[in-house]
């Protein structure tokens, strides 16, 4: 004896690349480029025989960028925090070219004051 039956069992929906980009466009430019970092980080020290300049091929930028954007790994943890989990709507006026000035700077102690500073001139400023 035989029986069927007709469960109606729905495979999950995984959201589609479209859905998944246009998440990412909404987070602040500052946060995604920290993450591009992070992630090229990850990557060049999982693969020793690949280099930035072929991340930079990959993701169609010249590897000064690439070298520009990696330089954000060189912030403070503090304001990598900020940048990663803050919801302040000032994170969105914040230009990347204007860590440059941060990136360079050695000292924690003084990277967090310019971090400040540069917060509080974007404080004026529409999002």
């Amino acid at each position: 004896m035989r029986s069927e039956f007709n469960i109606g069992i729905k495979h999950p929906r995984r959201p589609s690349q479209t859905v998944l980009n246009k998440n990412i466009k909404k987070e602040p430019k500052l946060r995604q480029y920290l993450v591009l970092a992070h992630q090229i980080k990850k990557y060049l020290s999982d693969n020793p025989k690949k280099t930035a300049s072929n991340v930079a091929s990959w993701l169609g930028l010249s590897p000064s960028r690439v070298s520009q954007i990696l330089n954000l790994l060189f912030l403070c943890p503090g304001i990598q925090e900020d940048v990663l989990l803050s919801e302040d709507k000032k994170l969105y006026s914040i230009p990347e070219h204007k860590m440059r000035v941060i990136t360079k700077e050695k000292n924690w102690n003084k990277q967090r004051e310019l971090w400040i500073s540069l917060q509080s001139q974007n404080a004026n400023r529409s999002y």
